[in-house]
């Protein structure tokens, strides 16, 4: 049997592990992650999220960052007309931008990401009914998990490479509006953010006998069969014939 001929074989034999090219299209390198968690809004900047560079020398094919935050609120509400009212209090999130600071690879510079849209900024609403004036009654407590953002960097991919850091700036606007007139609120907001940057390379192929290639993952499968095929030819060449 030629080498040639195993191929088709091989192929069958590779295909029949479920495994799609995709999976080898990068590999992952390492990651860094930058977070806080109840910090009271509004944030102006602070806390920085600061990630690591990646320090590696492989060169990178891709940078994947992964937003996530959220917001709790609680607190109280006041009736400060003459008389019993109902109304409506509701809090959203006017603002939550994570910004790129100075010192950021190009591609970040000049960037903001929130992770809140227009159709998540909700943190909750309190309906009161006939509410006696001068009486603190509860609001809340209420959570807000923003949709985890991802964003994906292929090209110009060098400002993350060499080691050292990069850092994000957290800005809060959390707006709260009443339908009612003469109504005081003492609500508290406590924000949670986190940033992870996942660098990627690209996956090297294994070169294989008639020019054709396949994942590394799978040159080992690959590698073994040849080896065995070639020791079997061999065997078959040198084999005495017995008269």
């Amino acid at each position: 049997m030629k080498i040639s001929r195993i191929l088709p074989l091989l192929a069958v034999s590779l295909s029949s592990l479920a495994i799609s090219p995709r999976a080898y299209a990068l590999t992952f390198l390492e990651s860094s992650t930058a977070s806080f968690s109840q910090k009271v809004t509004e944030l102006n900047g602070t806390p920085l999220l600061t990630l690591n560079k990646y320090s590696g020398s492989v060169p990178l094919s891709q940078v994947v960052l992964t937003f996530n935050a959220a917001v709790n609120s609680s607190g109280t509400v006041r009736n400060t007309a003459s008389q019993a009212q109902s109304f409506n209090v509701t809090l959203s999130v006017d603002e939550f931008d994570i910004k790129a600071q100075p010192g950021s690879p190009s591609v970040l510079l000049g960037k903001t990401y929130s992770p809140f849209d227009s159709t998540s900024g909700i943190i909750g609403r309190g309906e009161y009914t006939l509410l006696a004036p001068s009486v603190n009654t509860a609001f809340g407590a209420y959570t807000l998990n923003a949709p985890t953002k991802t964003v994906t960097f292929n090209s110009n991919l060098s400002g993350f490479s060499g080691g050292g850091t990069f850092s994000f700036a957290p800005i809060t606007e959390i707006d709260t509006s009443t339908s009612g007139s003469k109504v005081k609120t003492s609500i508290t907001t406590l924000a949670d953010a986190s940033v992870t940057v996942s660098y990627y390379a690209a996956a090297v192929p294994f070169n294989i006998p008639g020019g054709a290639t396949i994942p590394a993952v799978g040159s080992l499968i690959a590698l073994g069969a040849i080896r065995k095929a070639r020791k079997t030819i061999h065997q078959k060449t040198v084999s005495p014939t017995l008269l």
